[in-house]
């Protein structure tokens, strides 16, 4: 009976015994089961980060939605702008903790000239994203699942490593009159001071640096943010 099973098996267990013998001899199986194996933990442990990624995009994307509402600076035909389910335009969150709002209309800088009604920062700022050794930019990337809500990205940092912007500095960002919390104050943290927003496409942002002499940065996020899509640039 034995040798009957032994000898049904034998077209199965013959070429696996074959190969396990032949590693054995190389002493190459134990390595490359490990191997095997190791490369498809990695690529779970790869296809798992790509995962929290996305939902951390998703996260941050709301979340800066919701900081200052969604602005409109370009129109946009109706029925073509794409909100994601659970965004409001209107919605302004409270500042962040230990930061405030700073009050009514912005600083202007005093040779500034008229300002545009449709891009009402436009040459309210000093005309200049670098300014006295700080400097403000931007990235802007497509809203997670919509093709007409772009996040901005904007930053204040130091040009010059002899004068960084120390921390807790405030730094006020102000966004196109459209958005419900146009005015953003921000505590700088590890030398930069950063703001998020949702926007239907670009528009003039300004900022104020408020150290011992006030500075003033202005960016045209239409020309000056390098790598924008031109979805958001063109609006």
């Amino acid at each position: 009976m034995i040798g009957l099973i032994a000898l049904a098996t034998a077209p199965w267990s013959l070429p696996w015994v074959a190969n396990l013998m032949q590693s054995l001899k190389v002493g190459g199986v134990e390595f490359n089961f490990r191997q095997q194996i190791e490369q498809k933990i990695a690529a779970l442990d790869n296809q798992g980060k790509e995962v929290a990624a996305k939902v951390d995009e998703h996260a941050e994307a709301f979340a800066a939605a919701l900081s200052s509402g969604i602005g409109r600076p370009r129109e946009v035909a109706p029925g073509n702008l794409e909100i994601p389910e659970a965004v409001s335009h209107s919605v302004a969150a409270a500042p962040d903790r230990g930061e405030s709002v700073s009050p009514a209309a912005g600083p202007r800088s005093s040779d500034s000239l008229p300002s545009d009604p449709e891009d009402p920062n436009k040459n309210q700022f000093g005309g200049r994203p670098v300014a006295k050794s700080r400097k403000l930019f931007a990235v802007v990337k497509t809203f997670p699942g919509s093709n007409d809500l772009f996040v901005i990205t904007a930053s204040v940092v130091s040009t010059d490593t002899t004068k960084p912007l120390t921390d807790d500095t405030p730094v006020t960002f102000y966004l196109h009159d459209t958005f419900a919390q146009k005015e953003n104050r921000k505590l700088t943290k590890c030398g930069t001071a950063t703001v998020e927003c949702v926007s239907s496409g670009a528009f003039t942002m300004g900022a104020k640096v408020q150290e011992e002499e006030d500075i003033l940065l202005e960016l045209d996020l239409a020309k000056d943010v390098p790598g924008a899509p031109v979805a958001f640039t063109s609006r």
